[in-house]
């Protein structure tokens, strides 16, 4: 008994190809959700840093207000008795807080909640940060090793710089959240994810799209069909003979 080949018609031809294309397009969609899902991420990790730094900030405002009504009265921060202890009664209350410290205009530790950094300066990279915050009246964030630190500045009776209230503390989000280049990177790896998957799909349906507009171009005869039927005819009449042999 012999055994051929079941003719396959040319529109069946297409199935392979459009199956490759269809596990394309779903190696896009998942990769489109996975980095759709570290932007929600993203986005989640940035809120929760944003509350915990305004938390700190509230503290460190209070310490501010507190430092400057005795600038006002013409106290010195260098001999002001009431800074240590003002400094360990925030720590107590705030379990995040790794250390509070009162910086002197050039940076320098005049008092500190971690005795063994009096008398430290700022490493230079974060004093730029500080210095800058200050002329722009904002609060100043930067990185010391691995800890965050953040600060405010502190300003004397006539409005000049007296030093900076910083804190450096624990972070509570998971991970330090990522900054602009980073949002930016992960929203170009998305869009390139969907641009690489879309002209993977063009070219895997090429071929098959040329030799449709050609056969739309260019429609077989009627004989051709014709021939093609009685082919399929005798094909499954001589199946149907081996079958009852």
């Amino acid at each position: 008994m012999s055994h051929r080949p079941p003719l396959v018609r040319p529109e069946r031809a297409f199935s392979g190809p459009l199956l490759e294309a269809g596990g394309l397009w779903l190696l896009v969609l998942l990769a489109g959700v996975l980095l759709i899902a570290a932007l929600f991420n993203h986005l989640r990790q940035h809120e929760l840093q944003t509350l915990e730094r305004a938390q700190l900030e509230l503290t460190l405002l209070d310490i501010k207000g507190e430092l400057e009504g005795d600038l006002s009265v013409g106290m010195d921060l260098h001999d002001d008795p009431r800074i240590q202890p003002l400094l360990e009664s925030h720590l107590e209350k705030d379990a995040q807080l790794y250390s509070l410290e009162l910086l002197s205009e050039d940076g320098r530790a005049l008092f500190s909640t971690d005795r063994g950094i009096v008398g430290e300066p700022l490493p230079p990279a974060v004093l730029a940060t500080a210095q800058q915050a200050a002329a722009q009246q904002q609060a100043w964030h930067a990185q010391i090793g691995a800890t965050p630190v953040m600060g405010v500045v502190l300003r004397g009776p006539f409005g000049e710089v007296a030093g900076h209230v910083s804190a450096s503390y624990a972070s509570r989000a998971a991970g330090h959240a990522m900054d602009r280049a980073m949002t930016l990177s992960v929203a170009m790896a998305l869009l390139a994810t969907v641009l690489a998957g879309s002209a993977a799909v063009w070219l895997a349906t090429r071929s098959q799209r040329q030799l449709l507009r050609q056969q739309s171009r260019h429609p077989p005869a009627p004989q051709v069909h014709a021939a093609r039927q009685r082919l399929d005819d005798g094909s499954a009449r001589l199946d149907e003979v081996e079958r009852i042999e």
